[in-house]
């Protein structure tokens, strides 16, 4: 089967003012490009000093101005230093402002808690599974340096993100999609190979040690609550402090009120759903590691449909079993002509492949009988609510499945009682 054409990613880098380009513009206009060059050069030289290899002093990092990468959050700046290896420098945009923090001093705090969780998933991924992602060599997790902002110097991975390889030359073919969704699954079944006992985010472990500790939680809206050990608290705790944010929005003029009506509706609606999520019997955990946007804009692939890499791990954290995915994302979602049974069949693939991966003999660290609830779990009705609530940054998200969500609560069998 091929399919003829897919869904492409709408370029919001290249909306008008965007604020990404106006950061970077800052950056350049401030003379700050020369001191990210500088910076990644002491940084190279540490670790060539660390490694006892030979180096010339004289040469420093150049940016490569034409590698250049924009997100809402962050800019990227492809770096390339004196042995001719490439970095890539990962700036916290610091002039994003989307954000439900009212308070300066709180929300830089959190941001920088946000920032040194990405350096712990990232290293402990690298150095936990075979999963590809950029190896960490320098950051700076504070405001007081001297650029203004966290930062991080990191390998660069030289693949792209999708549509590529795909063109009207190559175009793309089911078992292309086979290949992906082996390995998504492949990386899901890596990570549920390393259970934790809370739900948080991964932070550095104390004292400069290689390791890490599960911390509180900071979300799409730099909120921070937790850590838990419960799943059914998590669920509940969160949609609550969302509900409470929605609330407490500022009247709008006429015309936006239904809006506004809308998300505290479809956020009300969040919180009764919380109450039948959360299996009782998992409810103390095992707790999962789970990127919170493996997708198509954060995986390179080479020519071949390989993941070389998987970037992005902002917001990262430990969820319940009912939240983790055994396909982070399908890509049939997303081919045109859509087929929902051309969906429904790679799910279900991926739900044997995860099944047989974690059969093998010392193959997970996870009892057995959690597996199996995991698998049995899939495309279930309550399964499909837990789902829904880690949708809950987006009202209008959440006004899409909205019918569906309060018809399942509706169709609790009466011996399910919310908790």
């Amino acid at each position: 089967m091929e399919y003829t054409d897919w869904i492409k990613p709408r370029p919001f880098q290249d909306d008008v003012g965007f604020i990404g380009k106006v950061f970077a513009t800052h950056i350049r206009e401030s003379g700050l490009e020369k001191i990210i060059c500088r910076l990644a050069t002491e940084t190279w030289i540490k670790q060539q000093m660390k490694r006892g290899h030979q180096f010339d002093r004289s040469q420093e990092a150049v940016l490569d101005a034409d590698e250049l990468w924009f997100g809402k959050r962050k800019v990227l700046y492809r770096l390339r230093m004196p042995d001719n290896s490439h970095w890539m420098a990962r700036l916290h945009n610091a002039l994003n402002t989307k954000t439900a923090v009212t308070n300066h001093t709180t929300r830089m705090a959190n941001q920088m808690l946000l920032f040194e969780s990405e350096v712990a998933t990232m290293q402990f991924v690298r150095d936990s599974t075979q999963i590809p992602v950029p190896e960490v060599y320098g950051y700076d997790l504070t405001y007081e340096n001297e650029l203004g902002t966290p930062y991080i110097f990191m390998e660069y991975i030289a693949g792209k993100a999708y549509p590529f390889p795909f063109s009207e030359q190559r175009r793309i073919k089911d078992d292309d999609l086979i290949k992906i969704h082996a390995q998504l699954t492949n990386f899901a079944w890596q990570l549920s190979k390393h259970p934790f006992d809370k739900i948080g985010q991964l932070r550095l472990a104390a004292g400069g040690e290689r390791g890490v500790a599960i911390g509180p939680i900071i979300d799409r809206k730099e909120r921070l609550y937790g850590p838990f050990t419960s799943s059914r608290a998590f669920y509940r705790e969160r949609a609550k402090v969302v509900y409470e944010f929605e609330t407490q929005q500022p009247s709008l003029p006429t015309g936006e009120d239904l809006r506004v009506k809308d998300s505290i509706e479809s956020a009300a609606l969040h919180v009764r759903a919380a109450e039948y999520a959360g299996q009782e019997c998992f409810d103390s955990g095992p707790f999962l590691l789970q990127h919170a946007d493996m997708h198509w804009q954060n995986l390179l692939f080479d020519e071949q449909c390989t993941i070389v890499g998987v970037i992005d791990w902002e917001w990262t954290q430990t969820v319940p079993v009912d939240s983790f995915n055994l396909l982070p994302w399908n890509f049939a979602s997303k081919m045109l002509p859509y087929r929902a049974e051309n969906v429904d069949r790679h799910g279900q693939n991926s739900i044997q492949q995860f099944k047989a991966l974690s059969g093998g003999v010392g193959s997970t660290a996870i009892e057995q009988h959690v597996l199996e609830a995991m698998i049995s779990f899939q495309g279930s009705p309550l399964q499909y609510i837990s789902r829904c609530l880690e949708d809950y940054n987006w009202p209008e998200t959440r006004r899409r499945h909205f019918n569906r969500l309060k018809e399942l609560i509706s169709e609790m069998p009466s011996s399910f009682q919310p908790r």
